[in-house]
């Protein structure tokens, strides 16, 4: 590969990869109630379609991880990238709720295949706490994404229809390929790849205590963001009576405070180590986890009150991911790829499950939405706790160790 005149920062070059994730779940959100009529459904059904994308989203991963530990990290991400752009471009002519389904499920996959490799190509280059800092620089540029997003689709639903929203994002994945042909470089070289199965690797990240229970503690977080995701629309558009115009700023609040949260957590980090960090974070999600569903159960549940404790919510993941995968990543190098496309695989099939959870229970109240919001904040707490016991018990063991050694 022919270096560039110049090369653009890495964690923009990673931010745009993994911005593929919110725009292809986020711009289509305030054009569920047109694609309901078009495609002669109801909205809830079509919501459904964000499950699906999780759901291939993770399959993407669980391939595109350990594929990448073996053949490299750029086949991988351009593979991916080329599903991506062709499921797109089909998405621009589905004409039914199950064309809808399956394209969005192929989408995913590709999507997944690519974006998987983002984190492991930060482990291919740093260590220690830099991983986490650096991650954060991404999320931080990355969360543009969701941002814009719904703002985007809103704007395109006012000039064009919603099929409009699709071939943006086929136009997006064809630039992202010219650019990484262009300036992204092989970070995970030849003599690093593993030769053995590649599915070995999940096996080297599952047998690992301390990682096992933090990816877990990850993966519940994460579930409660997949959770406001999926009924945000009926949150916003429907409880609260809110037009397609402005529920992109409702949902763009959220956003927000993950990109303040990540910028004071590049900041903190100077001072604090990820792991304190990622516990205020947890704690911050339960804590209005809890208080959303009082507020429900209540005749309180108003706009002004629920948002600010729904940005507090959601933006506590500013603190919560990158620390965790910060941590996390520091056991492994060698498989970085499969750790990666684990922790993307649980979160994502956690996300989707508690969408589905929702789906099931969501009786036209905003109650089902935040008791399942605070099932997966206490999940989240629990193995917080797990991994803290299992952080101290081989701490202790690496102490005994070293007292007989001497």
């Amino acid at each position: 590969m022919t270096t560039p005149a110049f090369r653009l920062p890495l964690p923009l070059l990673l931010a745009m990869l993994t911005a593929i994730g919110p725009l292809s779940i986020d711009m289509y959100l305030p054009a569920m109630a047109a694609m309901a009529g078009s495609l002669s459904s109801d909205i809830h059904h079509v919501e459904l379609s964000v499950s699906t994308f999780l759901l291939g989203f993770a399959l993407g991963q669980i391939t595109g991880g350990p594929l990448s530990d073996r053949v490299g990290r750029r086949p991988v991400i351009f593979l991916g990238l080329t599903l991506f752009g062709i499921a797109s471009v089909a998405l621009t002519h589905v004409s039914s709720l199950d064309g809808l389904l399956l394209l969005r499920g192929l989408q995913a996959i590709g999507g997944g295949l690519a974006v998987v490799n983002s984190t492991a190509i930060v482990r291919d280059h740093f260590d220690g706490t830099d991983i986490a800092r650096v991650l954060s620089m991404v999320a931080m540029i990355m969360m543009a994404a969701p941002l814009a997003a719904p703002l985007l689709g809103s704007l395109v639903l006012t000039f064009s229809g919603w099929r409009s929203i699709f071939g943006i994002l086929s136009a997006y994945a064809a630039i992202l390929i010219g650019i990484l042909v262009w300036q992204l470089p092989e970070s995970h070289p030849p003599h690093r790849r593993i030769k053995r199965s590649p599915w070995a690797g999940y096996a080297t990240v599952l047998k690992h205590r301390v990682a096992r229970r933090y990816i877990l503690m990850l993966a519940s977080a994460y579930s409660g963001m997949f959770v406001f995701i999926t009924a945000s629309p009926y949150l916003y558009l429907e409880h609260f009576e809110q037009n397609e115009q402005t529920f992109p700023w409702l949902f763009g609040a959220n956003v927000i405070v993950i990109m303040l949260m990540n910028r004071l957590n590049i900041f903190w980090l100077r001072y604090w180590s990820p792991q304190r960090l990622l516990t205020a974070g947890i704690l911050l999600q339960f804590a209005s986890a809890l208080a959303l569903l009082l507020l429900a159960l209540s005749p309180h549940f108003k706009l002004p009150v629920v948002l600010p404790l729904l940005m507090i919510y959601v933006g506590s993941l500013g603190l919560i991911t990158a620390n965790t995968m910060g941590t996390v990543m520091q056991y492994f190098r060698e498989v970085a790829g499969s750790a990666t496309a684990l922790m993307g695989v649980i979160q994502f099939s956690g996300g989707a499950l508690a969408g589905l959870l929702w789906g099931k229970l969501h009786d036209h109240t905003p109650v089902p939405m935040m008791e399942v919001s605070l099932l997966t904040a206490s999940l989240a707490l629990v193995f917080l706790l797990f991994a803290r016991k299992a952080s101290q018990s081989e701490a202790s063991q690496g102490d005994i160790h070293a007292s007989a050694t001497d």
